[in-house]
């Protein structure tokens, strides 16, 4: 069942287009060996490192394995004794090693943005060696360097002496035998290892020596000079030389490889995973797929589901420049409570399409394998995925269609469980409908009592009826356009569907009087049970749409509560932190003012009579300062409007707890610039409170300086990538208040894919930020929904 299953659901095919993702045959087989595991543990892990490559793909690139091969028979080879790898054997394992070298220097460079696919390769062993060993003696082309040792050095330049004294004496021989010359005559050439001349056979007795044979039309022939056989022969023996030197190399490095044989396959399947991993990471990134929530005892939530294979298809015909629609997205949702889905509706709708979507992502997510769906779906973690999709008819074995679905019916209620997925296309199809239908539901009642996860397709209107009274199961419907005559391929849940066979056929050209007797033959029940799912549906929609309308309502009303609520919140926060203020500096003056008195007490003791007028007069003085400071501390603010607002008044800016002076207004706008100490910005003008009762600066007294020193760069970007939500937040809060006092008014937030949730957390807690004004995910070359960028106002 489980291989019937891959096969319906065309399982196989999926992981044969993610193969093609691979850069090398490596990663091409640990594609197509990838099976779905039922470990939650394994599956989060994953899924995550495909989330880190996706990232690392994005924002650094990632290394080349196109020139790996597999090196599995060399390694044997290198093991058997007496074996000798070629050159270009060597170059293999060469490649494999270099390339693990680069990939583990790579990743463990870019370690924070990819933490958990360095953990996979911080082990691996370094066959620099090795590396080194074949690099120094094999040329790139596959021929042995000279340096590859000094005696196959030293034999080299012999050869070459001997070759330009064998190539002289050739020449004299010519020369001394008076032959005419010829442009294709006397060439110097080598036959059979040997130095020899080519010369017109009528001509071969001028010079004594041997022939070493003819050209095709025997007019040319091959002579070997006398004089020249003992350098020959030496260079014949200077050949064998070299052959035994090289092969004494080739079998030291091939002594090396057999060395570092387990190391070289720890390697290999480590590079070997990489390249599948890298694979997965392209095909999420080019079908748009998300990492989905895992949770072993969840529900399934699918949220805009494409089916990849469709997907895949799609991208394909539209890079040959052909004009094609992508697959429509799909919403399909199976809990605990309600664990039966039946879907109907007319023919042609995507029933069977939306059932080999569900089976095709759950294999997906538990191989490891992003889906190409929205953000916030979510599978359980199934034991047993089982399918019975489609007419397996056999007619050597004897077996009808439904002799085949009656043995799959079987083996479902058989094997499933409370952690088993069970999709059936068109239960109690192939004999009386009847029957099949009162069977399909026995079935049905069987598999939802033990907990199992159901979904089902259906034109049959009793089971229709059975999907209404039935608690644990929901129904859903494939759209219909009645104006356009043609289904629209969505999902709507809470009733069933009508399967539209007569307007299906008017649409494809069956003939009008065809279908005006087909209509007559219609059972009346039928007909009224059709009208009712019609108005039921009528109904839901309308329920909907007025549904909508009060939760859009209640929003808006609930948005302006909070905003009231944050505003007084703000100013009962401002208002305890001007009194906290003025506290301070009245017990700083206090405290001053015992001082003076103090000091004063004690002068009077030491000249008791001469002092006495004197600490009167300072007695008075302090008094009268203490009480000017007292009074200054009633510093009276009040909200500053458009019109109230003044070029050179002092303001106390309410979301900074700073006093400032407005250097220019905009009316248009309704912002202000200001002046803090040294610093200039704009504000709202809802955000200023006028300064009642203190003096504005260039008066009687210089305003204090307001200082905001910050240390380090101007505040740009944010890497939050491993921390939790509540340790993320306050660094962004920090980094905002940084960039308004910089002028910086864009940000980077890096927080990279993973599940979603710190992305969701942080974007939902900006929006609650009044000074940002926009926020968005990053260009897709530069980091894509692993970035947020945060415009501020």
């Amino acid at each position: 069942m489980i291989e019937h299953t891959y096969q319906v659901l065309e399982y196989h095919r999926l992981l044969n287009i993610l193969s093609h993702y691979a850069s090398c045959q490596l990663g091409q087989s640990n594609c197509l060996s990838l099976k779905p595991s039922n470990d939650a543990k394994y599956i989060d892990n994953e899924l995550s490192l495909v989330s880190e490559l996706r990232l690392l793909l994005k924002v650094k690139g990632f290394v080349s394995f196109s020139e790996v091969t597999d090196i599995s028979a060399i390694l044997k080879k290198s093991g058997t004794d007496g074996s000798c790898l070629e050159p270009k054997e060597l170059l293999c394992v060469f490649g494999l090693a270099q390339a693990g070298r680069q990939s583990k220097k790579f990743l463990g460079s870019n370690r924070s943005l990819c933490p958990g696919i360095y953990g996979l390769v911080s082990d691996m062993a370094d066959c620099g060696v090795l590396i080194k060993a074949i690099g120094d003696t094999i040329s790139l082309s596959g021929a042995l360097k000279d340096s590859a040792s000094p005696v196959l050095k030293k034999i080299r330049r012999k050869k070459i002496r001997l070759r330009s004294d064998l190539e002289k004496g050739l020449q004299r021989i010519k020369d001394s035998a008076g032959l005419p010359v010829d442009g294709q005559d006397h060439l110097v050439t080598v036959r059979d290892g040997r130095y020899v001349i080519s010369l017109r056979t009528d001509k071969k007795s001028r010079i004594q020596g041997i022939i070493h044979g003819y050209s095709k039309t025997r007019s040319t022939c091959f002579l070997e000079p006398v004089d020249v056989i003992q350098d020959n022969n030496r260079m014949a023996e200077l050949a064998q030389e070299e052959k035994a030197e090289e092969f004494r190399i080739l079998i030291g490095l091939t002594g090396t490889v057999s060395d570092f044989s387990r190391d070289l396959d720890c390697c290999q399947a480590l590079i070997s995973r990489l390249d599948g991993l890298y694979a997965r990471a392209r095909f999420s990134e080019n079908l748009s797929c998300v990492a989905p929530e895992v949770d072993e005892e969840g529900g399934i939530e699918l949220i805009g589901a494409r089916n990849p294979i469709l997907m895949a298809l799609a991208l394909e015909a539209r890079e040959r420049g052909e004009r094609t629609e992508f697959p429509v997205s799909v919403g399909i949702s199976i809990d605990g409570d309600r664990n039966g889905l039946i879907i109907s509706g007319p023919n042609r709708g995507g029933k069977t399409v939306a059932l080999k979507t569900l089976g095709l992502m759950c294999l997906m997510v538990q191989a490891g394998i992003h889906v190409p769906a929205d953000e916030g779906s979510r599978f359980p973690v199934f034991n047993q995925i089982m399918a019975d999709i489609g007419d397996d008819q056999d007619i050597q074995a004897g077996r009808s269609t439904f002799s085949a679905h009656a043995a799959h019916l079987k083996y479902l209620t058989e094997s499933a469980d409370r952690k088993s997925l069970a999709i059936i296309d068109e239960p109690g199809m192939g004999t009386d409908p009847d029957e099949g239908v009162a069977l399909a539901m026995a079935v049905f009642d069987s598999l939802c009592r033990r907990g199992t996860f159901v979904a089902v397709s259906t034109h049959l209107n009793r089971l229709k009826s059975y999907g209404l009274l039935n608690p644990r199961v929901l129904n859903a419907a494939v759209e219909f356009d009645l104006k356009k005559n043609r289904p629209t391929f969505r999902l709507k849940y809470g009733s069933p569907g009508i399967s539209h066979a007569l307007e299906i056929a008017r649409d494809v050209g069956v003939p009008a009087n065809i279908l005006d007797r087909a209509k007559g033959y219609l059972d009346n029940d039928e007909i009224r049970l059709n009208r009712l799912i019609e108005k039921l549906n009528y109904l839901k929609l309308e329920t909907e749409r007025e549904r909508r309308e009060a939760e859009e309502a209640k929003r808006t009303y609930q948005d302006a509560e909070k905003e009231i609520k944050n505003k007084l919140t703000s100013l009962e926060l401002e208002e305890r932190t001007l009194i906290e203020k003025k506290r301070v500096e009245a017990e700083t003056a206090i405290k001053e003012a015992r001082e003076e008195l103090r000091q004063a007490v004690n002068l009077l003791k030491k000249n008791k009579e001469s002092s006495q007028a004197y600490v009167s007069q300072r007695y008075g003085e302090i008094g009268r300062r203490l009480l000017g400071q007292i009074e200054s501390t009633k510093i009276e603010t009040s909200p500053a409007g458009l019109k109230q607002i003044e070029k050179g008044q002092m303001v106390y800016h309410s979301r900074l707890k700073q006093k400032g002076t407005v250097l220019s207004i905009d009316s248009s706008s309704g912002r202000a610039q200001l002046m803090l100490g040294k610093v200039k910005m704009f504000a709202e003008i809802q955000d200023l409170e006028i300064v009642k009762g203190v003096k504005e600066p260039g008066t009687d007294e210089v305003a204090r300086p307001v200082s905001w020193g910050f240390k380090g760069l101007p505040a740009r970007e944010l890497n939050v990538i491993g921390y939790r939500v509540d340790d993320a937040i306050p660094l962004i809060d920090k980094i905002i208040d940084r960039a308004l006092v910089e002028g910086e008014l864009t940000l980077r937030i890096i927080h990279g894919f993973g599940t979603g949730r710190l992305r969701k957390a942080i974007r939902e807690h900006l929006k609650g930020v009044s000074f940002v004004k926009s926020i968005c995910s990053a260009d897709p070359k530069s980091g894509g929904d692993a970035i947020t960028v945060v415009d501020l106002s």
